[in-house]
């Protein structure tokens, strides 16, 4: 009776961990070492998640890579730009991917997880409105 309650309790763990072994969780914390105010939009779950100047915030779903952009404080004003896009392609070995805002700007072997897209600055409307530009001008003498 000894004998089968210790093989039932190693056929037990061995079943538990068989289950926490092949779950892989895609959750996310970034870690802003910028001296900056950073907002995360998360588009998965379409939250804005801010991030103080040395925080980190856990972000993400267990069963959807994280997909999200960084926007960065400009300085001297209470407004926020988008400078990154970043898509997980594939889940960390422990279910949480730590990734720094330093390692995304240096593309460092830690976001090699994920597809990061740098954000072009905005330009202006002027620029692209195609019935604003002007075709020629003559008094430039067509420059």
């Amino acid at each position: 009776m000894v004998i089968t309650y210790k093989k039932m309790m190693i056929l037990f763990v061995a079943c538990i961990m068989s289950l926490v072994v092949n779950v892989h969780a895609c959750l996310t914390t970034f870690i802003n070492d910028k001296g900056v105010r950073v907002i995360i939009y998360d588009k998965n779950d379409k939250a804005i998640i801010p991030v103080a100047k040395n925080e980190k915030r856990r972000f993400g779903s267990q069963h959807k890579h994280a997909h999200f952009a960084i926007y960065v404080q400009q300085p001297k004003v209470q407004t926020f730009s988008r400078v990154y896009v970043c898509k997980q392609n594939e889940c960390g070995g422990n279910g949480n991917v730590q990734l720094k805002f330093s390692d995304i700007e240096n593309n460092t072997p830690a976001t090699r997880l994920f597809a990061i897209k740098k954000s072009e600055p905005y330009s202006s409307m002027v620029q692209n409105l195609s019935m604003m530009k002007k075709k020629s001008c003559n008094a430039c003498g067509d420059e």
